[in-house]
């Protein structure tokens, strides 16, 4: 026998009638705007310029990794 309040608390866990919940238990999420795909494209590229440009500086000897 169960008592009420544990009765009511396994009942509120129930979201298998929700449609947004799926099998593994995480709900829905909208997919991304092209504005913000776009957006995060752009800093993607912008930051991996950055770190080759950073590359090419370390191997010629212009930024030293290791000071003399």
């Amino acid at each position: 026998m169960t008592s009420w309040p544990l009765a009511r608390w396994v009942g509120m866990t129930d979201d298998h009638d929700e449609p947004l919940v799926r099998p593994d238990g995480h709900r829905y999420e909208k997919p991304e705007s092209r504005e913000t795909t776009t957006s995060k494209e752009v800093v993607y590229a912008v930051l991996g310029l950055l770190v080759v440009i950073l590359a090419v500086l370390i191997a010629t000897g212009t930024v030293p990794i290791f000071p003399e």
